[in-house]
């Protein structure tokens, strides 16, 4: 295993790429004057470990560390997670699309606080907002029922029929029938037909966010999908690390509890 220097090591290495337009005064500046243990444990568990370790790329890392702080609601830790996303390569698309799919699943509170610290950040650099200039043009459908079937295309070919059978059994199709139509449709007909994120993307923003707020028996169903959809069990487990950091150690436990069984079941 890596030793103590190693891990900081590999944090200063990759603190020379993400940080490269971190603003000079921000709230964690002044962490090394109130806490140098503090600074010593996020550099080497943090940026040293979790975010280099094997199994999720860098982006989808970054991905489910943004959705976290969605969830999380602290505007600075947000702020700095969507400013590595775009140094990393991101563009503004990408990450307001983040947004846009965890509308049906954090919230809108916290999705429009979510963009409105996203605007914040681009407007930041001048290459940024060039970049954000150019939205990306959307197919928007003219009524629900195209919508629903598009919707209905669209998880077929990433989550499989099972998927269509538990959508159709919620209890929100039995109680509220109208309102479930609209959201699955705005959902899976338009969020996620948009062009900004993969469905590999929307799937570990979706994880990510059931994780957050607790919803495991929903998550149980989504860790389902995501194996459908061909993620790896490394993966699923390595986005719930990866966010648990930023969430809270506890729900990765959660997590990783329903994950096991989605494995067993599937014998993987």
């Amino acid at each position: 295993m890596d030793t103590a220097a190693d891990l900081a090591r590999k944090a200063a290495n990759l603190h020379a790429f993400i940080d490269q337009y971190v603003p000079q005064r921000r709230l964690t500046a002044a962490l090394p004057d109130v806490s140098t243990d503090y600074v010593k444990l996020q550099e080497e568990v943090m940026w040293g470990g979790v975010w280099q370790v094997p199994g999720l790329d860098v982006t989808l890392r970054s991905i489910a560390t943004i959705a976290a702080q969605c969830c999380n609601g602290w505007e600075f830790g947000l702020q700095h997670q969507i400013r590595v996303g775009l140094s990393l390569g991101m563009s503004p698309q990408k990450i307001k699309g983040i947004f846009l799919q965890l509308i049906f699943y954090a919230g809108i509170p916290a999705t429009v606080s979510s963009l409105a610290q996203a605007q914040r950040v681009i407007n930041e650099q001048p290459m940024w907002q060039a970049e954000d200039s150019e939205p990306l043009q959307a197919d928007w459908l003219d009524t629900v029922e195209e919508k629903l079937e598009r919707g209905r295309e669209i998880r077929r070919a990433n989550w499989g029929e099972n998927a269509e059978f538990d959508l159709e059994n919620t209890l929100a199709h039995e109680l509220t029938p109208e309102t479930a139509a609209l959201v699955e449709a705005y959902n899976f007909g338009e969020v996620w037909a948009r062009g900004d994120l993969t469905p590999r993307e929307r799937t570990v923003c979706i994880l990510v966010a059931l994780m957050c707020r607790g919803h495991m028996r929903q998550l149980r169903e989504h860790i389902d999908y995501a194996l459908e959809l061909g993620m790896s069990k490394r993966e699923i487990c390595e986005t719930f690390s990866q966010a648990g950091w930023y969430r809270g150690w506890p729900y990765v436990e959660e997590a990783l509890e329903q994950a096991d069984a989605v494995f067993t079941e599937r014998g993987i």
